[in-house]
């Protein structure tokens, strides 16, 4: 049967508002089983608490790290002084000159060089502590954790099965009766149903070839894309012809590529023969040419 231009339009239009409303209809499927929660992972296996109690570790941590860096600085500047008062006061005893001034202004730095030292090891300690607990309760996190996301990618295995298998009973028996009406009823409309129902198909497989090896499918299309491509430059733009062509434009000999002149019979390089008499005026055209320069035949 003919149909008119205005038809088949219509019957494409046809195809494309029910596949928008198929997918959009495959969509809608995906809530029907019960999608793994992550929370609930976390919270069987007691992760969340532990969290909260990594979160206030590490502010304590962040708080301890600043009073040690600080009481290690203060450390320096206190030893510095000490130093330098202990070696004016021995300085002095040896050479006779020293005074219960220098002597007390020595003992004050000694002594707050103790107290500062002091203060650093307590604080280099509480940090210490702290920080070793972090680690420990990060890699008791990082366990757990591993646990909780290998039974939750098992769940989602399961929930992404069950999504599949909804759609194909969808898909599958509108696919089988578009194939029995068409061979029962061969005309546009069983086959913009089948073409629909074909479409619909391809559509689901490759959605769920895609969520299973995206990373792969790109790589595959990727180079298959670019071995087509390669083999289509090299069909298309190496043609004989193609170079041919080109060559004798460039004044070049169509067979090696060597330099040539006008009134060259022959290749110097290579001795393909470069010119033939045109059948209609006679005249020496180049080889290869489509039409004679000189007749335009």
């Amino acid at each position: 049967m003919e149909y008119s231009r205005l038809e088949k339009i219509l019957a494409s239009l046809f195809v494309a508002f029910l596949l928008l409303a198929s997918i959009n209809f495959l969509r809608e499927l995906e809530n029907i089983p019960q999608r793994p929660d992550y929370t609930y992972y976390q919270e069987k296996y007691g992760i969340t608490p532990l969290l909260e109690n990594q979160s206030r570790l590490m502010e304590l941590n962040r708080g301890l790290y600043e009073g040690y860096k600080k009481a290690e600085s203060n450390l320096t500047e206190v030893e510095r002084v000490y130093l330098f008062k202990r070696e004016e006061h021995r300085v002095a005893l040896e050479s006779g000159n020293a005074t219960k001034e220098l002597e007390q202004e020595y003992l004050k730095a000694k002594e707050e060089y103790e107290k500062a030292y002091l203060k650093y090891l307590g604080a280099k300690s509480a940090y210490d502590d702290v920080h070793n607990k972090l680690q420990e309760l990060s890699s008791q996190i990082q366990e757990l954790m591993q646990n909780a996301n290998e039974e939750y990618n098992r769940a989602y295995q399961v929930y992404r099965l069950k999504v599949l298998m909804l759609k194909l009973a969808f898909v599958l028996p509108i696919f089988v009766i578009s194939l029995l009406l068409l061979r029962k009823y061969k005309n546009i409309y069983t086959s913009s149903l089948i073409a629909y129902s074909a479409l619909l198909l391809i559509y689901l497989t490759l959605s769920a070839i895609w969520n299973i090896v995206h990373i792969i499918g790109i790589s595959l299309f990727g180079a298959v894309a670019t071995l087509a491509a390669l083999y289509y430059l090299r069909k298309e733009y190496f043609k004989p012809e193609r170079v041919y062509k080109r060559r004798i434009a460039q004044n070049k000999c169509y067979n090696c590529g060597f330099p040539i002149k006008d009134d060259y019979l022959n290749c110097p390089n290579c001795g393909a023969k470069l010119k033939e008499k045109c059948e209609h005026c006679g005249a020496l055209k180049p080889i290869h040419l489509q039409f004679c320069p000189y007749c335009g035949q």
